[in-house]
């Protein structure tokens, strides 16, 4: 089975992991005030200046985690916003939506494929990726797999 990815989820940002992050992040704000502020009031007590430290470190924790989720992000949108300009670029050609055509391939890459309505092509670019060539090709699993 062949995945194919439509025009809609290579342009869609990933939320729901940053989401799930920025909550996490924002929780461990609120601990470590609160355990920051117990230990100032009880300083002679070592379970709120250890509970402090912890949520510190989870804090760091998941800054690094945000951050790195930023960066792979932005890398996922370059690449994807390449092969949707493909997409459209397609669709301008040959009037079509850009909702009747799909992708392989989340890179834009030679050799990846292009499905138009009933037809697959595989795009031949150049070698800076300015140009490219579509060729019919022929599948050889026909069950495509649309994500959308």
């Amino acid at each position: 089975m062949t995945n194919f990815y439509t025009y809609q989820f290579l342009t869609r940002q990933p939320s729901r992991v940053n989401a799930i992050i920025w909550t996490v992040f924002f929780i461990l704000v609120l601990v470590t005030i609160i355990s920051l502020f117990l230990f100032l009031r009880h300083r002679d007590d070592g379970k709120y200046r250890e509970l402090t430290i912890i949520t510190i470190l989870c804090l760091l924790l998941t800054i690094t985690i945000q951050y790195d989720q930023w960066n792979q992000n932005k890398s996922s949108r370059a690449n994807n916003g390449q092969v949707a300009s493909l997409i459209k670029r397609m669709a301008y050609d040959r009037h079509l939506s850009v909702n009747d055509i799909y992708s392989n391939s989340t890179n834009l890459k030679d050799g990846m494929l292009i499905k138009v309505k009933d037809a697959v092509y595989e795009v031949e670019l150049n070698s800076d990726n300015s140009s490219f060539q579509l060729h019919p090709a022929h599948l050889t699993n026909p069950k495509i797999n649309l994500i959308k």
